[in-house]
């Protein structure tokens, strides 16, 4: 049984596996390193593999109050790790190609989106001319390699039928338009891993993380963040979309709000109760969104 962090600096090369040397200032998306070496392994004939959050290992550790930190140590740490959780680790299975590409696309897509935004920021504070022709320029060279490279994904999603049906379905949820309907397919896993819409939010990070102790009062709950922080960046602006046009979300909001929440906080809660308890629905059901099922009727 192979266990691998998903958060290990390491690359595929010519189908060997390679430390990277850490990049300064870069977001390091976790399990997307670990699922290539996964991947790797699987091809070389290694079908007993798991893909672990590291953050399980680190809270292992903490638990069995560790107090040294090498790489015997790590071994030895992993090991018990194993041996104590082994009936609760899922078997790491490969995606289809299509799925792999899809999701390789997507993902590039996605730093691409990221990079004409940080570009537009920048080219509405710039003064000198000639910078911001350049500026322009790249930011419309990136523009038409998104668009190229959606075109691509929706392309690869048209050639498989079961994932046609997936994107069909998608979109028929209020919010849910072209590239958050690519997304969701690049980013969630098999639905069978989750017994239900709440592990779905769960996974995806977006559950709320309490923080109160005693009498000390109701401290801010901040969302945990753990999983991909594509598909949440992906259903933000979905459930914006969802919160100005849909009048059935309008009593869940106005609750919130008169809670106390904030806007981000309700947008945050339109994604976990409802797109995501409605894209979890329909998958899994294969029916369409119906908006007299618990859609996004108030609940």
């Amino acid at each position: 049984m192979v266990r691998i962090q998903s958060g290990a600096p390491y690359s595929i090369r010519d189908g060997r596996i390679s430390p990277n040397k850490p990049s300064a200032g870069r977001e390091t998306e976790l399990a997307e390193c670990g699922g290539a070496i996964a991947a790797a392994l699987h091809m070389r004939g290694m079908n007993s593999l798991h893909l672990v959050n590291p953050q399980w290992i680190k809270s292992f550790g903490q638990q069995k109050l560790r107090r040294n930190k090498s790489d015997t140590a790590d071994a030895k740490l992993i090991a018990r790790f194993l041996k104590a959780e082994q009936h609760e680790l899922r078997p790491w299975q490969p995606r289809s190609p299509q799925q792999q590409r899809i999701t390789e696309l997507s993902r590039h897509a996605d730093s691409l989106t990221q990079d004409a935004a940080r570009l537009k920021t920048r080219l509405s504070a710039e003064p000198e001319k000639t910078v911001v022709a350049s500026l322009e320029r790249t930011i419309k060279f990136l523009e038409k390699e998104i668009k190229s490279i959606r075109k691509g994904i929706l392309t690869t999603i048209k050639s498989d039928a079961g994932l046609l049906a997936k994107y069909k379905l998608l979109k028929t949820i209020p919010g849910i338009g072209d590239v958050a309907a690519q997304i969701v397919i690049a980013e969630l896993p098999d639905l069978s891993e989750f017994e239900d819409a709440r592990q779905l939010a769960a996974w995806s990070g977006l559950t709320p993380r309490h923080f109160q102790s005693g009498t000390s009062g109701k401290t801010q709950t901040p969302i945990t963040k753990i999983g991909s922080v594509r598909l949440r960046r992906g259903l933000f602006m979905p459930a914006m979309t969802a919160r100005n046009n849909n009048p059935l979300l309008k009593t869940f909001c106005d609750r919130l709000k008169e809670n106390g929440k904030k806007p981000k906080q309700v947008i945050i809660a339109i994604m976990r109760k409802k797109l995501l308890h409605q894209i979890y629905g329909i998958l899994k059901s294969g029916l369409p969104y119906n908006p007299e099922k618990r859609g996004f009727i108030e609940s």
